[in-house]
């Protein structure tokens, strides 16, 4: 890594330590308490303080010329929140959904350019889908990463994709033009299926869940063996899931149909 990167990093690392010494016991900070807080010197502080200022993520007191957390870090906790909000939604609706289909549900939201699980209720069975909270997983090969990227633009997609796109099984597609075809159908149709795209004997099928806005936030995945979750039991279970993924979009203010 070169001095130049190294340096940036410290810059990034420096700025993420002077925001988290706010808190409800100390709203406002002068430059000389971050300065002793932190170690650094005070030209270092100001200089930080300016960058995050201009970025709408601090604020000066005119009054007491002390900084204090700004109002552009709510734009980005309310992303964060969102998250979550998705997640308690759809937590009361899984049990129902593994009972029915006997397979693991997760809940999956886009994170850069990879997809991860945030909720999860397993299947009862001894053979299933271990899909844990955290897991990280490709977009173009799995049935959540393909639902989100259905709804993002060619753009959007370009910008996150990697090229070449990686091969992960033996139908894994990796042809950007057939991916992007399917995508559409994916769009039109609503849900999108995984039959052993990412791992060898896994299945699934995914809806998106979409916020008061409209906007597809995450998605609704039913995932198991594919000895169990073939093809023809993924048809029987495409509306169940589509109806919970339209139940879990209600609560977070959708008001449209569910796509079909």
């Amino acid at each position: 890594m070169s001095r130049r990167a190294t340096g940036s990093i410290q810059v990034i690392d420096r700025a993420v330590a002077i925001m988290k010494c706010f808190s409800e016991q100390t709203p406002e900070l002068s430059v000389s308490d971050l300065s002793r807080r932190l170690g650094l010197h005070k030209s270092t502080v100001s200089r930080i303080l300016a960058s995050l200022e201009h970025n709408g993520l601090v604020g000066q007191n005119p009054e007491t010329g002390k900084y204090r957390l700004g109002l552009g870090l709510i734009g980005l906790a309310g992303v964060a929140l969102g998250r979550l909000s998705v997640r308690g939604a759809a937590q009361p609706y899984l049990p129902a959904l593994v009972s029915l289909s006997q397979e693991t549900v997760n809940v999956v939201v886009r994170d850069g350019a990879e997809c991860v699980n945030i909720e999860r209720e397993a299947s009862p069975k001894a053979i299933q889908y271990v899909g844990w909270i955290g897991r990280r997983m490709p977009m173009h090969c799995t049935a959540a990463g393909k639902v989100l990227l259905a709804a993002m633009s060619p753009a959007e997609r370009a910008a996150i994709l990697p090229n070449p796109l990686p091969r992960y099984t033996a139908n894994t597609l990796t042809d950007p033009v057939r991916l992007a075809a399917e995508l559409e159908r994916i769009a039109a149709q609503g849900y999108a299926t995984d039959e052993e795209e990412f791992e060898e004997g896994f299945s699934a099928i995914a809806a998106p869940i979409r916020d008061h806005r409209g906007e597809v936030v995450a998605a609704l995945v039913i995932s198991g063996p594919t000895f169990r979750l073939n093809r023809e039991v993924m048809a029987t279970l495409r509306e169940p899931l589509l109806e919970t993924a339209n139940r879990i979009a209600s609560d977070l203010g959708y008001t449209g149909a569910v796509a079909r």
